[in-house]
């Protein structure tokens, strides 16, 4: 059993975790998707409204109020989506968001992050959205107003201790064999990947316990309660019956909380206390703080953007190795934190990792040699005019003082080229750097999927902080700020490839202890803990429980495959949707052959195009359980940002709220007393 190296799985190929500044994007996506559905749920409540019959008993009528605000509301939802309607008709589609173009075939996906809008078909969804949420909330939020919470506490109560009557906490006792016999199961694991194997096996068994034991609890709940006629005896007191649902979602989240509270310390204290390779705990035992760049390439062609290898999955573009080589791959920074100018011993660490691609067959153990330049706006760089291969400084006068100051330094006996940190000669290195803004360090060795490091006095960051980088034009064509620092790299062995991904080489502001982010880790997990209770609880108000369970994991598990759904639901997939991909099986073609032109064909088109309709429809209803998920974060060594965190719970509270509606509306409705 191995692992990939560092970085094989971290591939932000779906681009950054959501942080504080997708929020107002989210909010304007929510109010879009929970008001679609809103719209539906609030002209199905007035239609099964009407179809009640007027003799009905008094409370009978109460069940399904309806007032002149969900009139008001619901008109005025209705003329927002007629508009919607009205610029889908118009030519050219105008008012809506323009798609971004498909990416090119092999590479990777990256999601766009969610951004507010200000095209008129976004606003009128995201209105007649507000609209349609006001009306349909309109009971739930008046109902609101009758809960109290000592009811809400006892119900949660009786939840946690019917749950704990049950024994399926005993479930948990299912780690204790993955700890004791680990020696088996790792025997064949590298060293180097000891740790991080270790760590991720026991998140993935702390959250398959925890989860599947929720999913039992809350599915089961209400209908063994009306199967065994329990709950006649709470629904005949006076409590809200969504205080019912409320009550068992807090119970059972309060005490699956506890439980994986308990896993969460029993692994740590296993992962704390076990015998692992030093380079391996070094490596990952520790929650590294990234500064991460863009990553563009370089060459003397302006349009140079990598060499692709033939590889399948293009995650990585490729630079020639050759002394001679102009080729560069260059990492971009925007800003510099604070921590970088002041770091202990004026060191800042330069970490790496790359792929090693070998044209010749090389020495055995052994890795390809590269040289770092790094510098700030102060120093800018050019590609090189000749065959040299070395970039040259645009300030000649700049780089001949440069040498200048090189030469004494090294006649002074302070030599600042290759000096460790904490010597004469690394003093003279930060010298020079805050000075002109520029440092290299050559030929360090860099093997294949293997973590290296370069040192970069703290002197340069002190340099770039200094006056505001010059204006550079992004690839829309707008005037934005320049990098303030950039890493070049370059690939000085002959007859290698060196390939590298964006979130290959980053700088490190610092790190934080591996227990706080294994903690942190956890805090996803408990996110996903309360989807699966609050999906199990509101399924189970109007199903029996084998169908919530069965429902609750559908919605559930498909959260896993959310990019195979974005490529159903718009309709990019190789080979067409399913209607031509049947056609295709059919007709023996390969799923690279063009489309076919006849009217058979734009007819399977068509219809791949409505199913794709139909798709996006389900998508919004399917929780992205990807995006809670921090194992790679935690496994690999890097901090989990609390930014992101925070983030992961507005998103996990914005998707229950329309669960709860929905239960609130369901417990309401249905007949559990005579």
């Amino acid at each position: 059993m191995t692992s990939p190296a560092l970085f094989g799985i971290l591939q932000l190929d779906r681009g950054e975790p959501f942080g504080y500044s997708q929020v107002p994007g989210l909010v304007q996506a929510w109010l879009q998707d929970a008001g679609g559905f809103a719209a539906v749920g609030l002209v199905l409540y007035l239609l099964y409204a009407r179809s009640v019959p007027t003799q009905l008993s008094q409370s009978e009528k109460l069940r399904v109020p309806v007032t002149s605000w969900m009139l008001i509301a619901g008109l005025m939802a209705a003329i927002c989506y007629a508009g919607v309607f009205a610029l889908m008709l118009l030519p050219g589609n105008r008012g809506a968001v323009p798609e971004p173009p498909p990416p090119p075939p092999g590479s990777a996906v990256i999601l766009p992050p969610p951004v507010w809008h200000w095209q008129l078909q976004p606003m009128l969804l995201m209105v007649g959205g507000m609209f349609a949420i006001v009306g349909l909330g309109q009971p739930f939020v008046r109902d609101l107003l009758k809960l109290r919470s000592r009811r809400i506490w006892a119900l949660s109560k009786l939840g946690f201790k019917e749950a704990v009557r049950s024994k399926l906490l005993w479930l948990g006792l299912l780690i204790l064999p993955f700890f004791l016999f680990r020696n088996v199961w790792m025997a064949t694991v590298r060293p180097s990947d000891e740790f991080r194997i270790l760590v991720t096996a026991s998140i993935f068994a702390i959250t398959g316990l925890v989860l599947f034991t929720a999913a039992l609890l809350a599915a089961f709940s209400i209908p063994n309660d009306i199967k065994n006629q329990t709950i006649h005896t709470v629904v005949t007191k006076p409590v809200e019956r969504f205080e019912i649902v409320l009550g068992r979602f807090v119970g059972y989240t309060a005490l699956m909380t506890l439980a994986m509270a308990a896993l969460t310390a029993f692994s740590l204290l296993m992962l704390n206390t076990a015998t692992i390779d030093p380079k391996a705990e070094a490596e990952t035992a520790t929650a590294r703080v990234p500064v991460r760049g863009a990553l563009k390439f370089g060459s003397k062609k302006l349009d140079f953007e990598g060499t692709n290898v033939g590889r399948e999955f293009e995650y990585r573009k490729y630079i020639a190795g050759d002394p001679l080589s102009p080729q560069r791959g260059i990492w971009e920074f925007g800003d510099v934190p604070g921590a970088l100018p002041r770091a202990a011993k004026d060191a800042v660490r330069c970490e790496f990792t790359f792929d090693v691609f070998k044209l010749t067959k090389g020495e055995e153990n052994k890795g390809v040699f590269a040289t770092f330049r790094v510098v700030t706006h102060a120093c800018p760089q050019v590609p090189p005019k000749d065959n040299s291969g070395e970039w040259e400084w645009a300030d000649k006068d700049a780089f001949a003082r440069y040498k200048a100051d090189l030469d004494a330094m090294r006649k002074a006996g302070r030599n600042p080229e290759g000096a460790p940190p904490d010597t004469d000669g690394w003093k003279a290195a930060n010298e020079l750097a805050e000075k002109y803004g520029f440092y290299e360090i050559r030929n360090r060795e860099a093997f294949d999927y293997a973590v290296g490091y370069v040192d970069i006095p703290a002197g340069l960051f002190r340099n770039a902080q200094q006056g505001n980088p010059p204006p550079v034009t992004d690839p829309t064509g707008k005037q934005v700020p320049g990098p303030r620092v950039s890493v070049q790299v370059k690939c000085e062995s002959r007859g290698q490839l060196l390939g590298m991904a964006q979130p290959d080489l980053y700088l490190l502001e610092g790190s934080q202890p591996f227990t706080l982010n294994f903690i942190k880790g956890m805090v996803g997990l408990w996110c996903r803990l309360c989807i699966v209770v609050a999906l199990a609880v509101v399924c189970s108000t109007y199903q029996s429980g084998v169908l919530s369970l069965l429902v609750t994991g559908l919605i559930f598990l498909t959260g896993y495959a959310t990019e195979h759904l974005s490529d159903l639901a718009l309709n990019r997939n190789i080979g067409g949707g399913p209607f031509e991909s049947i056609s295709r099986l059919v007709k023996a073609e390969t799923p690279t052959a063009p489309s076919s032109d006849t009217a058979g064909g734009k007819a399977l088109q068509v219809m791949d195009k409505g199913w794709a309709w139909v798709v996006r429809r389900i998508q919004n209803m399917i929780p992205d359980v990807e995006s809670f998920v921090w194992t790679d974060f935690v496994s690999e060594g890097f901090n989990v940002n609390s930014e992101y965190l925070l983030v992961n719970l507005l998103v996990t509270a914005g998707y229950l709220l329309p669960w709860f509606v929905l239960g609130y509306f369901l417990m309401k409705s249905r007949e559990v007393a005579n």
